[in-house]
């Protein structure tokens, strides 16, 4: 049985369209499902948690934004249980990370039919010493990478953009308006034994893959990884500079400023001397203290 959790309004309503199409493939009749579609933000975690318990359900297909499937992965806890995920949000960054570029009608029918398989690490969060521990499938950012993400949810034309196959421009826009109202951090840094007080800091970004922000290459020395993070940490950089930063992050060559900073480590706890907005795969709050590291057992996606 297949555990279909569809998000229709996931990219202003994109996912929707894409599941009328895969609804038109001969495949989507001829095999035993159940549908469950989401109506408001964290539905995809509830219905995951729920449906976790039913020894029927064999697979798990999410068609939707990162964001819903950020929440299916936090719901979901039987772990034999493979998924497979069908992108129709604004970014699309996890099917860039895992190499997945079919259209939808022929992804659905691949993973129906003949699906590849793919171990995958999720990172794991922890805001505070109190708070549960949660899953991250792309990335968690704090500072400018937050500030873009939350301007570019807030934006009017955000629906444009995505109806004309132009997500990467909401990034664009949102991160030149975020560079001039956004105040730089001092942040401290505990990984593998060192400790590290970083002042000026733009940004510090943790990923699974190189993906973010519409399928720009930030991270671009990350790797899916059983053990180790890919850090980018952005310091001591001009606003002007910064707005250059995000061209060279287009073609890829920001690695080479001297601001930009890559790391590779097994588990690291940041700390803001005051209240930081922080992003995981778009959905934005605030943290003071922040411990990520990788999950130890590993997703089995079927693309």
């Amino acid at each position: 049985m297949y555990l279909l959790i569809v998000n229709s309004n996931a990219g202003d309503g994109n996912a929707g369209k894409v599941f009328e199409r895969i609804q038109k493939t001969n495949s989507f009749h001829n095999v035993k499902r159940i549908t469950v579609f989401t109506n408001k933000s964290t539905d995809a975690e509830k219905i995951a948690e729920n449906y976790s318990k039913n020894t029927s359900i064999k697979h798990v297909i999410v068609i939707g934004g990162d964001g819903t499937l950020h929440e299916v992965m936090n719901g979901w806890s039987n772990e034999a249980v493979p998924v497979s995920f069908i992108p129709g949000g604004s970014g699309n960054d996890f099917a860039k990370g895992i190499d997945q570029h079919l259209k939808a009608e022929k992804q659905w029918e691949k993973i129906i039919s003949n699906p590849t398989k793919v171990n995958y690490w999720n990172g794991i969060y922890q805001l505070e010493e109190k708070n549960r521990e949660k899953k991250f499938i792309n990335s968690i950012g704090m500072g400018i990478d937050a500030k873009t993400t939350e301007v570019a949810n807030q934006s009017r034309f955000k629906a444009l953009f995505n109806y004309l196959g132009l997500g990467k421009l909401i990034y664009l826009t949102a991160f030149i308006q975020a560079v001039w109202s956004f105040q730089p951090m001092t942040i401290r840094l505990q990984y593998d034994g060192k400790r590290r007080t970083i002042q000026n800091a733009w940004m510090i970004t943790a990923a699974n893959h190189p993906y973010s922000g519409g399928g720009l290459k930030l991270v671009p020395h990350a790797t899916i990884s059983s053990e180790q993070l890919s850090i980018l940490i952005i310091h001591q950089i001009s606003r002007k500079k910064v707005l250059m930063l995000f061209l060279l992050v287009i073609f890829g060559q920001h690695r080479f400023l001297k601001e930009v900073e890559l790391l590779k480590v097994k588990e690291i706890t940041i700390q803001a001397d005051a209240l930081v907005s922080y992003q995981a795969d778009g959905e934005i709050g605030q943290l003071k203290t922040c411990r990520i590291k990788k999950e130890k057992q590993a997703v089995h996606i079927y693309k």
